[in-house]
């Protein structure tokens, strides 16, 4: 039952009342209350839960009747399926559908009816009409593929009629579209080729890989000249990002998001609105960067707009501002946003996800002073303890910042021996960043001198210096370190160390 419920439960009111129509119709006794209407109840009823077999069955015939059930089921699955056909193929607008995906619909079903028109009509004039239409439509939208093939057939249809002369000259505008097809096919598989080796390219490759995005980006930005095909130039921007991304040039990649947006928001063969959601939340992410959270938090928002709710994006631009929002020291919108992000999984984002929200929440009451929840929270058998390298490690750091805090000074030592223990079993030296090192250096010194600060302030304010004035040790932002661990020995040990450009987390 999982795909006709999925089937059902998405569609609009409008195509709900169509449906019932639509069904009433197909009666024999043109009655509304149909077992095919029976059922469609049944699913929308349910709700996001799906029905079995045997409780459809009992419902519908007061007993159970596999066989009657199933094709009931299957009748139902191809009259919904005929709906959507039917109904996404006119050129009206539904929530939520973009005019790019909506014509590429409407130009498959104008193709379909050309084909039919084509066996069974000899009025030529009409045959023109459709497939004229259909070639417009296909340059604005860059359908290069079908646009090819279509000038093909007119141009073998026009020179029947009118003579050898227009196959010559409609020849060139078939090479120079063939052209903008075959750029079009390159610049989509070198973008999927980047976000692929973006994935599994490791720290020693990075070299080939920003090689092949240079290549790549050269060859492109030449199509682009030839073609001025706006889809190869969004492409293009795509791995330009990505380009200056691996390149650590946060400015730059800013820059090109700019430039992507205007692309996407000036060319309807290009403009989808999941599209500029991502570029938005691209923007976001710069600006946490770049310190300029006001921007981050505007631009988080504008991404939610347009991301579908409730997907897995959506909740990304929401983590981008809760981000935006922590690093403001803004903690009652910080927990408002950490809210909504638990109350999405775990369903829908698995363990991690929720275990990742749980630690952010420890990191909001942490600031708070709720020293005590904070570390109630941090016991817990979180997933994250499987990712060795990085969020189970400041769990564990945060756990004995918490300790310190609460002046429960002999578990903060058992847990800085167990955290020392932790980083040689899991890392090898090169494993462990520099930072890591210098802060499990700074709690070992701590646990040296009982966690008084008085005789060692010297050499307390020397590593919060280092880990906020050297680049060797920079804290990194949107890292599974929300709280800078120099800010927080500042802030206890009450060293007078200047807060970082953007950061406001400790103002009370």
């Amino acid at each position: 039952m999982e795909k006709i419920h999925f089937l059902i439960r998405n569609l609009s009111k409008p195509q709900l009342k169509l449906l019932r129509v639509y069904l009433q119709y197909f009666s024999v006794r043109k009655e509304p209350n149909t077992q095919l209407m029976k059922l469609a109840d049944i699913l929308i009823v349910n709700g996001d839960e799906v029905p079995g077999v045997e409780e459809c069955s009992r419902l519908i015939y007061g007993k159970m009747n596999y066989n009657g059930i199933q094709k009931l089921k299957s009748r139902l699955q191809k009259k919904v399926e005929n709906l959507l056909l039917l109904d996404s193929g006119t050129e009206k607008r539904e929530v939520g559908q973009d005019e790019l995906d909506r014509y590429g619909i409407v130009i498959r079903r104008k193709i379909a009816l050309f084909q039919i028109l084509l066996s069974k009509t000899g009025s030529s004039s009409l045959l023109r009409t459709e497939i004229d239409e259909i070639i417009r439509l296909s340059k604005k939208y860059e359908n290069y593929s079908t646009l090819v093939e279509l000038l093909k057939f007119k141009k073998w249809m026009s020179g029947y009629r009118v003579g050898e002369k227009v196959i010559w000259e409609m020849n060139r505008e078939i090479l120079f579209y063939q052209q903008c097809n075959d750029a079009l096919n390159k610049a989509t598989d070198c973008y999927y080729l980047g976000v692929i080796r973006s994935d599994f390219t490791s720290k020693s490759d990075k070299r080939s890989f920003q090689n092949f995005l240079r290549e790549s980006i050269a060859g492109l930005n030449e199509d682009c000249k030839t073609t001025k095909s706006p889809i190869v130039a969004y492409y293009t921007k795509q791995l330009e990002i990505m380009y200056f991304e691996s390149m650590g040039k946060v400015d730059s990649t800013r820059e090109v998001c700019q430039e992507l947006l205007k692309i996407i928001s000036g060319n309807k063969s290009v403009f989808r609105k999941t599209r500029v959601a991502i570029v938005y939340d691209y923007l976001a992410s710069c600006d946490i960067r770049l310190d300029d959270f006001e921007e981050a938090i505007s631009h988080a928002i504008l991404a939610q707009k347009n991301f579908i709710k409730n997907t897995v994006n959506y909740y990304a631009a929401i983590e981008h501002e809760f981000y935006a929002r922590f690093y403001q020291s803004d903690m009652p919108n910080s927990q408002r946003l950490n809210q909504i992000l638990l109350r999405s999984v775990k369903k829908e984002t698995g363990d991690f996800r929720f275990a990742k929200y749980l630690f952010y929440q420890a990191n909001v009451l942490f600031v708070l002073g709720k020293h005590k929840e904070a570390h109630r929270l941090l016991n817990f058998k979180l997933q994250l303890s499987k990712d060795k390298q990085g969020w189970d490690l400041n769990i564990r750091i945060l756990k004995i910042q918490t300790l310190i805090e609460m002046n429960r000074l002999d578990e903060a030592s058992s847990q800085v021996a167990s955290l020392i223990k932790h980083a040689e079993r899991s890392f090898v030296a090169e494993e462990l960043k520099p930072r890591e090192k210098l802060i499990i250096r700074t709690l070992r010194m701590l646990d040296h001198e009982g966690f008084s600060g008085s005789r060692i302030l010297s050499k307390i304010v020397q590593f919060s210096q280092l880990l906020s004035g050297n680049k060797n040790y920079n804290w990194e932002p949107l890292s599974s370190e929300l709280i800078p661990f120099e800010q927080w020995l500042s802030a206890h040990y009450k060293t007078g160390l200047k807060k970082s450009s953007g950061q406001n987390i400790f103002s009370r």
